[in-house]
């Protein structure tokens, strides 16, 4: 790898503790590429990551340098900057799953106008939707923002709307969501409204209900402290916060009306677990995007499902102009500074955060 780059890393038992770590200098092989990170999203989604970092393999994706240590995946764009593949050019733009680094070296394999995917055998075993890297034309910054931070968010919400009404929603009418203003629950509940035919009910903390209702999504916003006021009917809990107080207070005022629990987040990833006895009502289940993504592409095919994603998608971003607004930072302290902010709930809802390398 070239000379000069570096990757920041943290603990993976306190997310605070972060280090600048040098990339090897090794220079790319025949199969090789590089590519040089240009801008990403800092997002509770990211947090997520490392919370789930060893449960659910996230910590894999990009090996840190020391067992204790972890590289967080990030969302982003890069330009491949050296190739020793015939069909994957220099000055290539594309769009995928990085560490938070200036640069990342793949192996790519199946390889088309589109875009490659990453053939490193230590991400085989992992979903193949965090291995893909899209060919994208440049645009710019705002835009580029707005892709970042919603694309990978918006997906989940995206097929959180499908599968949802695949199930019949369970026999219910109303869905309620935790964490209301976080961006993935906003990406569903945009999906849902335009599917239709439900009532919509969003959960946050009592200073971000403004934020929440000006988003138009929800028909009703509520805060956590006012879950007991909510009607006894049949329900669906989709929750992004993963705090067991909220999934907990839920299920006890809803109990058997409550007729499914989906666990998608962790935005509150510092909450504490509480007590293990078990829930009233239906056991949660986790929603894995990338295995419904995987089972929609089978079933509509991979070009036809992205055509409907895109298409949902610019929809989305054209809606966030109304109520997000895009912060850029640079390098690796602004990195640093980001994500500490995001790990003490201090961004805004209404804030979006790029950074740029």
């Amino acid at each position: 790898m070239n000379n000069g780059h570096s990757v920041l890393e943290m603990a993976k038992q306190s997310f605070y503790d972060m280090k600048l770590t040098p990339l090897s200098e090794e220079a790319i092989g025949e199969g090789e590429a590089l590519i040089a990170i240009s801008r990403f999203a800092l997002t509770a989604n990211n947090v997520t990551y490392a919370k789930f970092g060893d449960a659910m393999a996230y910590w894999n994706f990009f090996p840190a340098s020391a067992e204790h240590l972890g590289r967080v995946p990030v969302w982003g764009f890069g330009d491949v900057v050296a190739s020793k593949v015939e069909a994957v050019v220099v000055g290539t733009r594309v769009y995928g799953f990085f560490p938070i680094a200036t640069a990342l070296k793949v192996q790519p394999i199946k390889i088309n106008a589109l875009g490659f995917r990453d053939g490193a055998p230590h991400r085989q075993a992992m979903a193949q939707a965090y291995n893909h890297y899209a060919v994208v034309t440049p645009k710019d910054g705002e835009t580029e923002g707005r892709i970042a931070l919603f694309k990978p968010l918006f997906t989940t919400g995206f097929l959180l709307d499908n599968w949802i009404f695949e199930e019949h929603v369970w026999g219910a009418k109303t869905i309620i969501s935790s964490s209301a203003s976080s961006k993935t629950a906003l990406a569903m509940n945009a999906c849902l409204k335009r599917s239709g035919g439900v009532k919509l009910v969003g959960l946050t903390a009592p200073q971000s209900i403004g934020f929440v209702e000006a988003t138009g999504y929800y028909d009703e916003v509520v805060s956590y402290q006012a879950i007991d006021t909510l009607p006894v009917e049949a329900s669906v809990f989709v929750d992004f916060a993963g705090d067991p107080k909220i999934t907990r207070d839920l299920h006890t005022h809803l109990e058997d009306q409550l007729k499914a629990s989906i666990i998608v987040g962790g935005a509150h990833w510092d909450a504490t677990q509480g007590a293990s006895s078990p829930l009233p009502g239906p056991k949660p289940q986790f929603f894995f995007a990338p295995t419904h993504l995987a089972r929609l592409s089978l079933s509509l095919g991979g070009a036809e499902l992205n055509r409907e994603i895109e298409t949902a998608l610019v929809l989305f971003i054209q809606d966030s102009q109304a109520w997000l607004d895009i912060e850029e930072t640079f390098g690796f302290a602004g990195a640093e500074q980001a994500w500490k902010r995001l790990l003490d709930h201090e961004v805004a809802a209404k804030t979006g955060i790029m950074i740029q390398l």
